[in-house]
């Protein structure tokens, strides 16, 4: 099934009066994204252009300047159309992050950092290192670039687990810690032999 996108002026297009999905948070992460990554995801509007699904991009674009904004006009009655609107957010709940996999695709990439603005928690936290680090890139070959860059990120990585190991056994043995032993002398009264006992 071929879908006509249509460049529609953003201001013919119309927020749907009872949008129940609060999106006001979503709007800045989705007005970076725009920004990083370009407008990939058409709207989704009726036949009097009233938006059934899309209100976040809406808002984003349009503080983003944009005029025209791709859109499918779908051919749905207001009853499917209230329908449609519902389950596209709706649907999005079902869905959860493999943690796992996350932290592979993160580590993955050159700049992780730059993905910053789509989490609530600092990425550093999230993966375990400083994503600042830079290792060094004056080697002779690409390959022994790439053998080094991946060499010193494994040590930095490392090192950085180390410490992170090393400061909580710390706090652990501080919690730990009793109070130092005190003794007292005593003479025994048969032999007058010195003995060391706990106060």
């Amino acid at each position: 099934m071929i879908m006509d996108i249509q460049n529609i002026a953003i201001d013919k297009i119309i927020p749907y009066w009872n949008n129940a999905r609060n999106n006001s948070k979503a709007i800045k992460p989705v007005e970076e994204s725009i920004k990083k990554f370009g407008f990939n995801q058409p709207l989704v509007v009726d036949k009097n252009l009233e938006i059934i699904v899309g209100h976040t991009r809406y808002f984003a674009l349009l503080n983003l300047g944009y005029k025209e904004v791709p859109c499918i006009v779908a051919d749905l009655d207001e009853e499917k159309a209230r329908q449609y609107r519902i389950a596209d957010n709706k649907t999005s709940e079902f869905a959860s992050w493999d943690e796992d996999k996350l932290i592979r695709e993160l580590r993955t990439m050159n700049v992780p950092a730059d993905m910053q603005d789509f989490f609530f928690e600092p990425i550093e936290q999230l993966l375990g290192f400083d994503v600042n680090f830079t290792p060094a890139d004056d080697y002779a070959t690409e390959d022994m670039q790439a053998e080094e860059v991946q060499r010193e990120f494994s040590q930095e990585m490392e090192r950085q687990e180390n410490e992170a190991f090393k400061k909580k056994t710390e706090r652990i043995e501080e919690n730990l810690e009793q109070e130092k032993t005190e003794y007292i002398e005593m003479a025994c009264p048969h032999c007058g032999e010195i003995i060391r006992m706990k106060k």
